[in-house]
């Protein structure tokens, strides 16, 4: 496979350094410290591609490892605070060759990742899956106001994987039901238990709700004689996660688009994958193209490691999210019945001690997807925003079965 891979790729060299600082625990909920915003990551699939006209670099010449070492760059200082063993350096000189080639199902490669095991620090890398593409479920129907997205295929019941919200022009990811991990073992006790919940098959939208979609949506409340929301950051980049909306105005602004705010289990099935992975990318640590801490507030999607198997961006990091749940510190412990059986479409607890608290996920201090907080419904939590869901009724999801 190595051969086959150094008949791909034209002479490069590369020097990357990562700085991934992570923290652990969890604990009750605090006053969020203040956001910091940073240019969003460029994207690889942004850059310009090489001109076919171009000439190729010269091949390296062999140096001896005391010329190497003295060519080699100043590595900058490690941020304040960095421990040195949570320091990535990776240094390669260009060993790889190819000429060009046409691009077909035998020579295309994938990066695999979402597996147990297969996390930021290892790369699995295979052949392409040149397989057909299921086809729709006859009988099949999305709700009004959404449709398909044929060119991202179907499931193998014959579901899309993608659809488009109407009204919002949000893109959202199929995830299938059944049963998923919920909480952990070993984390922080608001965490505990871990169980079992089996949820029926949803949509999340890929992105969290931005500025630009929640000014749509405060317009025509305006236009309509509506009360009008408000949120904390309104002259942030369009594409940045509104933040500061009120639990209320968030579900208002769901159900105005036609779709409900997730619940917890429905969160973290949607960044733990098939596998109940740690992490939306493994269960390994974190490796961002720049220092990320749960503070930092970027455009959406703009750190693509934080993608879950499923394709959704942004459930570890950028803004906290809104759930549907009310918030109890036992949450976990009271799901599971008396005989531990499973809850199904678990919608957490139906009373608490404190209802005005709801729950919020994401941004926990060593990005594990089970961490979660109690916000008050009635504040603006100026970390916190939102995305939507649109449940798949069983009617829906078992028509033309």
């Amino acid at each position: 496979m190595l051969r086959r891979m150094m008949n791909l790729f034209s002479p490069i060299g590369f020097l990357l350094i990562v700085w991934s600082t992570i923290g652990c625990g969890g604990g009750k909920p605090a006053a969020p410290p203040p956001n910091k915003v940073i240019p969003a990551a460029v994207p690889v699939a942004n850059l310009a591609p090489p001109s076919n006209n171009a000439r190729p670099a010269p091949a390296p010449r062999p140096v001896t490892s005391n010329a190497h070492q003295a060519a080699a760059p100043t590595r900058p200082p490690l941020p304040p605070g960095t421990n040195p063993r949570s320091v990535f350096d990776l240094d390669a000189t260009p060993q790889m060759e190819v000429g060009a080639q046409e691009a077909t199902d035998g020579n295309q490669f994938v990066v695999e990742s979402g597996k147990p095991g297969v996390d930021s620090s290892r790369m699995v890398v295979s052949a392409t899956d040149s397989t057909p593409k299921a086809t729709p479920r006859i009988g099949f129907n999305l709700p009004t106001g959404f449709v398909p997205l044929p060119e991202y295929g179907y499931s193998e019941d014959g579901l899309p994987l993608r659809i488009r919200c109407t009204k919002t022009n949000s893109v959202l990811a199929l995830v299938p039901g059944g049963v998923a991990t919920v909480g952990t073992t070993s984390g922080p006790a608001e965490c505990q238990p871990e169980l079992s919940v089996h949820i029926d098959t949803f949509y999340m939208e890929l992105f969290e709700t931005t500025v630009e979609q929640f000014e749509v949506h405060r317009q025509e409340m305006k236009e309509k004689k509506k009360p009008v929301p408000v949120f904390t950051n309104p002259t942030a980049p369009p594409g940045t996660p509104v933040l500061g909306v009120q639990w209320g105005a968030a579900q208002v602004y769901a159900r105005w688009a036609g779709m409900e705010l997730p619940t917890e289990a429905e969160f973290e099935k949607a960044a733990r994958g098939p596998n109940s992975l740690r992490t939306p990318w493994g269960d390994g640590r974190a490796i961002w193209p720049n220092n990320r801490t749960p503070e930092t507030l970027t455009p959406v999607g703009s750190y693509s490691g934080d993608l879950s198997p499923y394709g959704i961006y942004d459930l570890a990091g950028n803004a906290r999210e809104w759930c549907n749940d009310n918030y109890s510190d036992h949450a976990h412990k009271d799901a599971i019945g008396p005989a531990g059986q499973v809850p199904h479409n678990w919608p957490g607890p139906r009373r608490t001690s404190n209802m005005n608290l709801r729950v919020v996920k994401g941004n926990g201090p060593d990005w594990s997807a089970w961490h979660r907080q109690g916000r008050e419904i009635g504040k603006s939590q100026p970390d916190v925003g939102f995305r939507c869901v649109l449940r798949i009724t069983p009617q829906e999801a078992k028509a033309g079965g």
